[in-house]
């Protein structure tokens, strides 16, 4: 598959992981979140950034569940302090990992890299706590 493909595939898969949380390390609130795509021999597309209200049950659910979506399959989560790490299976599409690191109750970036037909896609992930909702 052509990584300018894998683009809107990633964006699907990723747009939940953009809404990772930490039980008891966020608070609530409006997060802004920008993804930025790295395309290995081609341009990047523009990094694409979106808010969401996060309430208390939200930041209290389980992180791993908001990156599975569609076709992909987490394994393999460590949690190590405020890193939580993990591998992901997208069948054909990919395979990949990522990590998120929470830097304080109101920020967290991370990364996530997909590997499909030799091209290795990888996304970066940078969020913050905008106020309240």
């Amino acid at each position: 598959m052509h990584p300018n493909r894998l683009v809107p595939i990633l964006a699907l898969s990723l747009a939940p992981a953009a809404t990772v949380r930490a039980e008891g390390r966020m608070q609530p609130g409006l997060w802004e979140v920008t993804a930025t795509v790295e395309l290995p021999n081609s341009e990047a597309p523009p990094p694409t950034t979106q808010t969401e209200c996060l309430t208390q049950k939200d930041v209290d659910e389980d992180p791993v569940a908001g990156i599975e979506h569609g076709a992909c399959r987490v394994t393999d989560v460590v949690r190590q302090g405020d890193k939580v790490s993990w591998k992901v299976d997208c069948g054909e599409v990919g395979r990949g990992g990522g990590e998120l690191i929470y830097r304080s109750s109101t920020a967290y970036d991370g990364w996530m890299k997909l590997e499909t037909s030799g091209t290795v896609v990888k996304t970066t992930i940078r969020a913050k706590r905008v106020g309240g909702c």
